[in-house]
């Protein structure tokens, strides 16, 4: 359990106050040395950073580091800061550096934090310094846990863009989600805000990671806004990768907060990371934000732009460290050795300090490899179903089951406008529209009457995939106690051996997926 030193910068009368709080602690006051952050020397070192193109020196990153964490750090700010470094050290555990920047002082919030060092090292990128963001402005309650019921799915959302390389980024991350055979969908090609809602409405998705351009530039007011970029909608004519459509921070958090389900979303894109002020003093604009208001617990957003091979880089270690190993499901933990693999492999690019975490919860764990799985996927625990009619099962032999739940979902749509088509004729004057009602009321019992048969043959199906499921474990169990026993001897493990375990573990993930959908949308069987 890591320990956390909360720290809030905000302006005053005087200056720049800072205010840090540990567990169990007083509350530590100092002043930001503002002035070594306004001096002409810095402001230049900063610039040098932002410009293009990204490839610079690592002596600068230093140096402009080393201000930062003297600025922040002072008086009994800086005693507090050492004082739990070293009882974090101690325990053996993380000290984890919550920075709040309050709205009064935005100058602040920009600056790259990320790039904070002390002796030899930047705090980022170090599991023993953890530096996240929060915005405690934002208007959303308190996350107790990130953690999800079951595997997370992710969603990788890739828009058609001409002048990315967007298929090595897709290659390792789905090849680090594979080797944990965690589930994941990739839409892309022609990606519109219809594309992208419906995708999300189909399944719970815990984990969105968009490949894309974001910009942070002005609307017609003026102001500074975040946007994304997606594409456009083509009715008329071929879609081309050209053909933009950029979503601004507004839109987005419209459209991911009708998903309660998403609990990270990672924007690789150009400046998503970066805010402004509000009009009125409501907080901050930016795409990271807005995805706060949204209720997403965890944003990863980049405050620069970031060069192809390092957005790979930092997407295929952060996934390997989210999805495995000892730091399985720790979304903090994962970013920091993000970070540091980037700084390893390319020491002189901004682009290990690029990534910012924004996180809003009690600690930084997404989800729980221990987490118990959901009774309908209970390892020989198959209750018996009733078997449909021959006549349905005949009719729907040649129906993949995904076919059926999506049919499933359409009829229910097709009920909900009818139900209120009847409650509005149901209304009105006696003796008007009584021939509609009559053939309403027909479509709805036609439609309820599929609707129970498609559930019971979906149920009887959930009821079968239970015993291939058992099957499968079964055999998963014998062929990894084979490889166990190998590798235990040093011997070699064959690739067919390996193949068939990864293909196994497909087979059961795209089994209880199934099973889950069921009884989401058919409900658990009715007792013999």
């Amino acid at each position: 359990m890591s320990i956390d030193l909360d720290i809030r910068i905000y302006k005053s009368d005087t200056g720049y106050l800072v205010t840090a709080q540990g567990p169990a602690t007083g509350l530590a006051r100092a002043r930001l040395d503002d002035a070594a952050l306004r001096h002409p020397d810095f402001v230049e070192k900063l610039r040098q950073v932002r410009e293009e193109p990204f490839t610079t020196n690592q002596d600068l990153f230093r140096q402009i580091g080393d201000v930062l964490f003297a600025a922040l750090f002072r008086g009994r700010v800086q005693d507090l800061f050492f004082a739990l470094y070293r009882q974090a050290r101690a325990e053996k555990t993380s000290l984890r550096l919550r920075l709040h920047v309050d709205e009064g002082a935005i100058e602040l919030a920009t600056l790259p934090w990320e790039f904070l060092h002390r002796g030899d090292v930047f705090l980022a990128t170090q599991i023993t310094t953890l530096v996240i963001r929060q915005l405690l402005d934002l208007e959303f309650g308190d996350v107790v846990s990130l953690t999800v019921a079951r595997r997370p799915r992710v969603l990788i959302v890739i828009p058609d863009a001409a002048d990315l390389d967007t298929a090595r980024e897709e290659a390792a991350i789905t090849q680090a989600l594979d080797a944990a055979y965690l589930p994941y969908d990739v839409l892309k090609g022609q990606v519109t805000r219809q594309a992208l809602d419906d995708a999300l409405a189909r399944k719970p998705y815990a984990i969105l990671h968009f490949i894309g351009h974001g910009a942070f530039s002005k609307d017609a007011a003026g102001r500074l806004r975040g946007r994304l970029r997606l594409n456009a909608a083509s009715n008329d004519r071929p879609a081309r990768p050209m053909d933009e459509d950029w979503i601004s921070e507004v839109e987005l958090q419209s459209l991911l907060g009708n998903s309660p389900s998403l609990k990270l979303v990672v924007l690789n894109g150009c400046e998503v990371g970066a805010v402004a002020r509000r009009p009125g003093g409501e907080g901050f604009w930016g795409v990271a934000p807005a995805l706060l208001r949204a209720g997403i617990p965890a944003v990863i957003a980049m405050q620069y732009p970031i060069r192809d091979d390092v957005a790979i880089q930092f997407a295929e270690t952060f996934y390997r460290r989210l999805c495995s190993g000892q730091w399985a499901g720790h979304v903090d933990i994962a970013v920091t050795l993000a970070r540091n693999a980037c700084f390893l492999a390319y020491p002189d690019d901004r682009g290990f300090a690029t990534p910012v975490l924004y996180l809003r919860a009690a600690n930084g764990v997404i989800f729980d490899f221990a987490s118990p799985i959901t009774p309908s996927t209970a390892a020989g625990v198959c209750e018996e179903t009733p078997r449909p009619p021959d006549h349905l099962l005949y009719r729907y032999r040649n129906a993949e089951t995904s076919t059926l739940i999506d049919r499933y979902h359409l009829l229910h749509s097709r009920l909900q406008r009818i139900l209120l088509q009847i409650d509005h004729l149901a209304s009105a004057p006696s003796g008007q529209d009584g021939g509609r009602l009559h053939r309403y009321k027909r479509n709805r019992d036609r439609l309820e009457r599929e609707m129970d048969e498609l559930a019971d043959v979906l149920r009887w199906r959930a009821f079968l995939l239970c015993q291939e499921l058992r099957d499968l474990r079964a055999k998963l169990a014998e062929k990894e106690a084979r490889r166990d026993a190998l590798e235990d001897e040093g011997k070699y493990v064959s690739y067919d051996l390996k193949n068939d375990i990864f293909a196994l573990h497909e087979r059961i993930l795209g089994i209880e997926d199934l099973i889950e959908e069921i009884d989401e949308v058919a409900g658990p069987a009715p007792a013999l």
